[in-house]
Formats: C-alpha cells, sequence, structure tokens
C-alpha cells in the first residue's frame, strides 16, 4: 500500500505504515501565498537557509557606504525596494553612532566595518549571533500607539508561524529590539548584544516590518547566497557606478546612489556581494520576501538582476515581492526558532543527530519518529527512509521540499 500525503495536512494517527510518499506542500519554489492568520502557522513550511562561519585574511578591502539621494533612487530603482524605504539623505539619519548601512537597510557597527577592511564580507556575512528563544523588544518616544500596534502585529506575524517569543522588554533584559520611526528602514543581522535598533519609516506595510525583523533574526538577503549563479545573473552593467565615463548615467558620480564614508559616490556592486562561507539549505527561494526587486541599485532604469532561463517566465517579475510570507520563509525561521515539540530528519546528515534543525536526525524514520514527542512535527528532508511499522502516538510528519519516500 502507497500513501501520497501532502505535508501541510498530513497528520497520522493509529496507523500501519508500509510505504509513504510526502509531498511538499509548496511548489517547487514556495509559491504558497498566506490566506490568514488560521493558515500561518502550519500551512506554509521550507525554506532556503544560508549559513556561514567567520574567516579571516590579512587583505584589505574598502568598506562602501551609504544610500545616497531618495530622489535618485526612487528614479532608478525597483519600486518594491525603493518602498522599503532604503533610500535615504549621504548622511543617513537615526543610526547608533558609528554605524553605516550596507545593502540599502542592513546596519553594520564599527567591529563589523572593521571585519570588512580586514578580511572582506565574508567576515560579516558569514558570522551571525541568534536570539534565545526571547527576543524583548521596547519603543523609542515618538513611536505612535497605531505604529507600536503595526510592530506588534508584524512580530506576532512572526510568532504565528516560529518559535521565537516577542514580549515587551522590563529592565532586567540586557538584550533587546528596539523601534524607532524613521525615514527609511534598516535593521543589524543577528542580536548584536544590548539595545540595538530597527528604523522603520513603512509602518504600513507588514511584510517590511517583517523584514527588518527577520534581519534582526539573522537573516541575509536571498541573492547573497553563494549559489546565486545557478538561479539568478547579475547585470553589473546596468548597477550604479559600472561605467568609469564622465557624464556616463551608470557613472557613479551621476546615478549617485551609494556613496563611501567619506561621501564620495562609488559603485553600488556591493551590494550585491555573496556569502561565500555559507552552506546551504533547501531551494533557492524567488518567492523571498528576503529577495531584491529585478532592477535593484540600477543606473539607467534595467533590470540588475535577471532570474534564469528555467524559471524566467514564472519569477522575473515577481522577485522582491513584499506582501507575504513565501513557503519558505516560514519554515526557515521555524528551523532556526523551532516549536517545543518540532525535529528534523535529514538523511546523510553529520554530527550528533540530536534532532534539531542544524544537528538533525540522521538514521530510519522509525528511529526519529519515536524520538519526536506526542502532539509535536517530524521535519523530513527529501529522501527515501526505511519506516515501515506501525505508529500509535499523534504527531505531525511533514516533508519540507521535494518529495519524501518512506518505505521498507
Amino acid at each position: 500500500m502507497t500513501h501520497t500525503m501532502h505535508s501541510k495536512d498530513t497528520f497520522i494517527r493509529h496507523i500501519a505504515i508500509t510505504a509513504c510518499v510526502l509531498m511538499s506542500s509548496g511548489a517547487a519554489f514556495g509559491q504558497i501565498h498566506e490566506a490568514g492568520p488560521d493558515a500561518a502557522s502550519d500551512a506554509q513550511l521550507a525554506r532556503e537557509l544560508r549559513v556561514g562561519t567567520m574567516q579571516s585574511t590579512q587583505a584589505t578591502t574598502a568598506i562602501p557606504g551609504l544610500i545616497a539621494t531618495e530622489d535618485a533612487l526612487q528614479a532608478s530603482v525597483d519600486p518594491r525596494i525603493s518602498l522599503e524605504g532604503m533610500a535615504g539623505s549621504m548622511i543617513v539619519p537615526d543610526l547608533p553612532e558609528g554605524y553605516i548601512v550596507i545593502q540599502g537597510d542592513i546596519q553594520l557597527s564599527p567591529a563589523e566595518q572593521e571585519a570588512w577592511k580586514m578580511s572582506g564580507p565574508e567576515a560579516v556575512f558569514g558570522a551571525v549571533n541568534y536570539w534565545p528563544v526571547v527576543v524583548p523588544y521596547d519603543f523609542m518616544s515618538g513611536v505612535t500607539a497605531s505604529q507600536q500596534t503595526a510592530a506588534v502585529n508584524a512580530m506576532n506575524a512572526i510568532g504565528q508561524r516560529a518559535g521565537v517569543v516577542f514580549r515587551p522588554a522590563v529592565a532586567g533584559d540586557a538584550n533587546r529590539v528596539r523601534f524607532q520611526a524613521s525615514t527609511f528602514n534598516n535593521s543589524a543581522v543577528g542580536m548584536q548584544g544590548g539595545t540595538q535598533i530597527i528604523n522603520i519609516v513603512s509602518w504600513n506595510t507588514q511584510i517590511i516590518i517583517v523584514h527588518e525583523l527577520y534581519h534582526a533574526l539573522g537573516f541575509w538577503h536571498e541573492q547573497s547566497a553563494f549559489d546565486r549563479s545557478s538561479y539568478v545573473t547579475i547585470n553589473y552593467g546596468n548597477v550604479c557606478g559600472s561605467s568609469t565615463v564622465p557624464g556616463n548615467a551608470c557613472n557613479a558620480s551621476v546615478c549617485n546612489l551609494c556613496i563611501n564614508t567619506g561621501g564620495t559616490p562609488i559603485s553600488c556592486a556591493f551590494n550585491f556581494d555573496i556569502v561565500p562561507a555559507a552552506s546551504v539549505w533547501g531551494p533557492y527561494d524567488f518567492d523571498s520576501f528576503m529577495h531584491y526587486g529585478r532592477s535593484a541599485f540600477s543606473c539607467n532604469g534595467q533590470d540588475t538582476i535577471t532570474v534564469n532561463t528555467q524559471w524566467n517566465s514564472q519569477w522575473q517579475n515577481a522577485i522582491g515581492q513584499r506582501d507575504h510570507f513565501s513557503f519558505i520563509d516560514t519554515l526557515s525561521c521555524r528551523g532556526l526558532y523551532p516549536f517545543s515539540g518540532d525535529r528534523w530528519l535529514r538523511q546523510g546528515a553529520g554530527g550528533s543527530g540530536v534532532g534539531s534543525f542544524v544537528e538533525p536526525f540522521n538514521g530510519s524514520f522509525n528511529q526519529a519518529a519515536g524520538f519526536t514527542p506526542q502532539g509535536g512535527t517530524l521535519f523530513v528532508d527529501p529522501g527515501t527512509y526505511s519506516g515501515v511499522g506501525i505508529y500509535t502516538i499523534p504527531k505531525t510528519y511533514r516533508a519540507t521540499f521535494g518529495t519524501v519516500t518512506i518505505g521498507n
């Protein structure tokens, strides 16, 4: 007997399995759109995660600077990116002392800038401190009641989908995020230690607030993935600063979208740096709200990102969305910030195999199911697993992406 089960609704209770196939509930690249809060925590699952380790060399790299004039950015950059409030002035307000902004909305601390100088971008991109289960938050004075409600709703949207708990900060909380009303949106990546600022201007767009919260939780932009060339092509000739010809529209002094810390216009190419030290889990997520739009940092209105041929017709006009959680946005966050009953099984995984996202079970389906608590969820990555047996304790078994076959 063969069972074909969809991962969004597979709940096995008192069933004898002889053979079964678990099919991920999302399409190949996460085309599940949110229907509302009732569907939130269970209907959308799977994401690609890029996690790296800090590397060190003695190379010296110039630090890029800040996003430049709002008028120039609005005129030439994908509207989705412009709506993120990635435009600012040459002197970007509201940042913590000594901080700069890269990639339009990512804050870099002085220590990260120094690491970039010494070792290049991989020293910054590869090192992320994740929060414990609880993330305390508070608000700067000047954040209105309606803006506070918007931030709380965005945090709740994440909390419905993953095990992270946002709560109001109390006096004893050494680490916290602090929302500040600003003229643009940005956040540091990962837990910085102490109070870290999340600047928001787009209070009326929940997914933009979620985007900045994802940065704070430890997520980088999707197209920073080291394997991105298999899925998208960066058209550097259309990136502001690509021309050295005086007066050319793509000359940095003309398009004037990126400057260094000294105020000099420079190429925006650094905004497309990859994460060379990363490991990869899952498919590339064109649908992610962490992906740039097609003409981000363009000097001429032409595309700076082209989706490769196999996926172009489906995704070229869709990358850079800011209106829903992708199928994969959800599961990556749930992987790093799981619910207490979540367990993971991954074929060929190394390590201790404790059942976490980072160190998943690596044996049979039977064993992994046995170690998954009653009422919990066992996430199974693609592959074929031995799993014939009788399962009597109510649990949820879910394929993450692709197809899982469970048999002898």
